[in-house]
């Protein structure tokens, strides 16, 4: 398995350039960020999952699915039992559920599953050297650019170092597969100290590469990258901010909040 997200893919969204892709994403963002309602959240993760079929990039969708649906569930299930407002139904010592409870539980669990499928598809259509490329379009110095790549980059690989290691403790007859929480968390601690010391050995390789390939020298940057506007790119962006626009809509109506 591939740690790299992105998919090559011949789809219209893959060629749209990247800064119009950033635009897009911090419009629906917005969008999703300004509503706690599930009535008024609920057409943006199907409007996701319809650009991550278009787009080809469901495969990262099922790999990712475990991640996809903890996250919201785990959302749902803490703010449905500490929600502070409307009339508790059930109630045991401290814990209380409420109707609101429950709707505000469901609204936050629908607004981070759509986060996490935002970054899937953004991620599933645009390589780490076109995030670069916009980051540094957009002002950014390309230092700061660098790093917040090389987040998407590192991320998936100590990912990966991790399975590696497991799967070579097992070959080497370590132990069965561990039953239980506790068993298992006995059995990553073996992990960390490979996993940690090929990630120093990684960084001072990544250190010297960069260093003979002049990463440190002033000047202007220049790049092998050549990206430019297509037609497509106003159709994303007229879409990103009509998304947005709806949801203003909503908020300047009185809706899209869950009452306390």
């Amino acid at each position: 398995m591939t740690s790299s997200l992105y998919l090559d893919r011949a789809t219209p969204l893959h060629r749209v350039h990247p800064v119009t892709k950033l635009a897009a994403a911090a419009a629906l963002f917005a969008a999703v960020f300004s509503l706690e309602d599930p009535a008024s959240l609920w057409p943006y993760p199907v409007l996701l999952l319809a650009t991550a079929a278009l787009a080809g990039a469901l495969p990262n969708v099922w790999r990712l699915r475990a991640l996809l649906a903890a996250i919201p569930l785990g959302a749902l299930l803490l703010w449905t039992l500490f929600f502070a407002g409307g009339e508790a139904v059930v109630a045991v010592g401290r814990l209380r559920v409420s109707s609101a409870g429950a709707v505000f539980g469901l609204g936050m669990a629908l607004k981070l599953f759509t986060f996490l499928l935002l970054n899937v598809v953004l991620l599933s259509t645009t390589r780490v050297e076109e995030l670069t490329f916009a980051f540094t379009r957009l002002g950014l110095p390309y230092r700061v650019g660098f790093a917040l790549t090389l987040a998407f980059r590192l991320v998936p690989v100590f990912v990966d170092s991790a399975g590696k290691v497991l799967q070579a403790q097992r070959l080497r007859t370590l132990g069965d597969e561990p039953r239980g929480i506790v068993a298992r968390v006995r059995r990553t601690a073996p992990v960390i100290v490979p996993v940690f010391m090929g990630g120093l050995r990684r960084a001072d390789r990544m250190a010297i590469a960069l260093e003979l390939r002049g990463f440190g020298r002033p000047g202007k940057r220049t790049g092998i990258l050549e990206l430019r506007v297509g037609a497509w790119d106003p159709v994303v962006l007229g879409l990103a901010f009509a998304a947005l626009a709806a949801a203003v809509a909503v908020r300047a109506a009185g809706g899209g909040l869950v009452g306390r």
